[in-house]
């Protein structure tokens, strides 16, 4: 008497495939796994840290994108503490991803624009270019009426110069007279008021 074999189910021999995970050999996976994980709170924390090691430029976008999705406090803090990399790509696109981030960015900004550090709070400050929320212009201005350092006040003139508004051209005009010795600044101020005017 012959032996019948039973058939096998194709689906109970085929393994599942497993979700693309961040530390993938391949871009592509990673890069998934990244647009996978953009609906996850839950997923700030490994989505920052695979950025911080990330090389593939087009992962790093996914990356980012994912934590601009996200949008939540933890994910906003993440994408600010890259305003202090020395990899000028992934500095811009962090600024660039707050900027298209609006509302959820604005109670981090504030404390940004008091980072002891200069450096950040003109990148800081270079978020409220394109930030499309009416409380931008007025945080430029803040910026430029407190902050003790030129170049942080020249990149704030350098936003009111595209965001600004008429009734802030008196402040515009006081903070040139804290900088005396600023020709440039004194230039910044002319085309700020130029354009607002």
């Amino acid at each position: 008497m012959a032996l019948v074999r039973p058939k096998l189910d194709p689906a109970a021999t085929t393994a599942s495939p497993s979700e693309p995970t961040l530390d993938a050999a391949s871009a592509t996976v990673r890069r998934q796994a990244a647009r996978a994980r953009a609906t996850d709170p839950d997923a700030v924390d490994a989505l920052a840290e695979r950025l911080r090691i990330e090389s593939d430029d087009s992962v790093r976008e996914a990356l980012l994108a994912a934590l601009g999705a996200i949008g939540t406090a933890e994910a906003v803090a993440h994408l600010f503490a890259l305003l202090d990399s020395e990899d000028v790509w992934l500095r811009n696109a962090a600024i660039e991803t707050l900027q298209g981030m609006d509302a959820a960015v604005l109670e981090a900004l504030e404390r940004n624009l008091d980072h002891p550090d200069s450096d950040h709070r003109i990148f800081a400050v270079n978020v409220l270019t394109s930030l499309r929320h009416p409380a931008a212009a007025d945080l430029a201005l803040r910026a430029l009426e407190r902050d003790a350092h030129v170049n942080v006040c020249a990149a704030a003139l350098d936003v009111l110069a595209e965001i600004g508004r008429p009734d802030m051209v008196q402040a515009i005009a006081a903070a040139v007279d804290r900088f005396p010795d600023e020709p440039f600044l004194r230039f910044a101020a002319k085309a700020a008021l130029r354009r607002i005017a």
